[in-house]
């Protein structure tokens, strides 16, 4: 055991001086000084010349093919003991942290993986429900009669009205629908937009009041509840878009007298069509009071 310690030993020093300094043969180290194991036989020294000299060779291929001495890699002491994974190139500077923190991201990864097929097929569940259950005309109608400005915004709240009389059988009416709920939403509350059901009972007052005998009438009132004109059938979106806007825009005009009078007054509206105050036009203007 003790020429096991010293050939240890002197291989490590071999390596060492041979990297640092110009190489010295290890007989030459040996003869130079004190036989360490001059108690052992003479077959035991020749042994251990050999084996030096064997290193010596190995460490000077090292050297000359790559210019330095062989590196071992380091493998911490409670790691030793642990098998070697058979990656090409495993990683002996690994811990116990990177491997919990490549879980994570793993654990990550599955997420988004199935984060993303969810979302696709939530999309494919509601464009195929979309495609199998389209929105009739007659919902669109409903849903906008449901969300319609109340009676008492009319020459109320200084904004312009449209009012659309329609029933659920009119095909005309199915037919404006969608360009109805798109000017709507391009106006937004700007204007007030309300929707009554011809077929509804309790409407029928209303319907008279207005003058409607056909299907769809769209009556557009001024900010202060002047019925100005009605639309009757159905109506292309840049027609109702114009009246609209010449209802919007608003100036003052001041009568010449002695003290002027000046009041706001709308544009003259581009499109006009069915006028239901004709005959009676001290009944043009609309106020409908809560009670």
């Amino acid at each position: 055991r003790p020429l096991f310690v010293m050939l240890r030993s002197i291989s490590a020093f071999q390596l060492h001086t041979s990297t640092c300094q110009p190489h010295r043969s290890i007989t030459t180290y040996l003869s130079s000084n004190e036989d360490p194991v001059a108690e052992n036989s003479g077959n035991e020294k020749e042994s251990l010349l050999d084996t030096t000299f064997t290193s010596e060779i190995g460490s000077k291929a090292a050297i000359s093919d790559s210019g330095f001495g062989e590196s071992v890699p380091y493998v911490p002491l409670s790691q030793r003991n642990q098998p070697v994974s058979n990656n090409d190139s495993p990683d002996f500077f690994a811990l116990d942290g990177d491997s919990s923190e490549v879980e994570l991201l793993k654990q990550n990864r599955v997420r988004n993986i199935a984060v993303a097929i969810a979302s696709f097929a939530v999309a494919i569940f509601n464009y195929g429900w979309h495609f199998t259950h389209p929105v009739t005309a007659v919902e669109i109608l409903a849903s906008m009669q449901k969300q319609s400005a109340p009676l008492t915004a009319i020459g109320n709240n200084g904004k312009p009205t449209v009012i659309d009389f329609w029933a659920p059988w009119c095909s005309s009416c199915k037919v404006a629908a969608p360009t109805l709920q798109s000017v709507e939403q391009e106006y937004g509350d700007k204007v007030n937009f309300i929707m009554v059901n011809a077929d509804d009972g309790r409407n029928y007052p209303f319907i008279q009041l207005f003058g409607v005998d056909a299907i769809p009438h769209l009556a557009l009132l001024s900010g202060e509840g002047d019925v100005e004109t009605a639309l009757i059938g159905p109506t292309s979106r840049n027609v109702i878009r114009a009246d609209i806007d010449a209802l919007l825009n608003k100036h003052e005009d001041c009568e010449d007298e002695v003290v002027p009078v000046c009041h706001e007054e709308h544009d003259e509206l581009p499109y006009t069509m069915f006028d239901a105050f004709g005959n009676r036009p001290e009944s043009r203007r609309i106020n409908f009071v809560e009670r």
